[in-house]
């Protein structure tokens, strides 16, 4: 695995539009998958490719004090390379203080992200909402 910044739209939206990532990252108030449309400014983006593809991507920007990440690895790569890409990825998060908002409904993804330290810091109640249901927002930092 090859894993560099890219500004390269068609292989973000490759990443966040394939449809069982988009799922996941939004809510009920986002909008269509055919309407999202990626931005470059404030946003650092990390792939992770593999024989020349992109399969993961890291999402960097300003939160707080610090950087707010977002972690994707497309569904059949996750087993092979989704502990291998959170670790290189993380090697270009910077020196200020990182953080991840992660709903309750995806306890898989919490987990994952404790495996690479990250610790509960705050909860908001009932702030994302996913098929009419609310969930509570696990705010962690690095």
């Amino acid at each position: 695995m090859i894993v560099k910044e890219t500004t390269d739209l068609d292989e973000i939206k490759a990443v966040l539009c394939d449809p069982a990532i988009y799922d996941t990252i939004t809510d009920d108030n986002s909008g269509l998958i055919e309407d999202f449309k990626p931005t470059l400014e404030d946003h650092l983006y990390v792939g992770g490719y593999v024989n020349g593809e992109i399969v993961a991507l890291m999402v960097y920007h300003k939160y707080l004090d610090g950087n707010k990440c977002h972690v994707q690895v497309l569904p059949e790569f996750r087993k092979e390379y989704a502990l291998k890409f959170g670790e290189q990825s993380l090697l270009f998060r910077g020196t200020l203080p990182l953080y991840a908002v992660i709903p309750d409904l995806y306890k898989n993804v919490l987990e994952f992200s404790f495996l690479f330290g990250f610790k509960t810091i705050d909860k908001t109640e009932n702030t994302y909402v996913k098929n009419g249901k609310s969930y509570n927002d696990n705010i962690l930092r690095l």
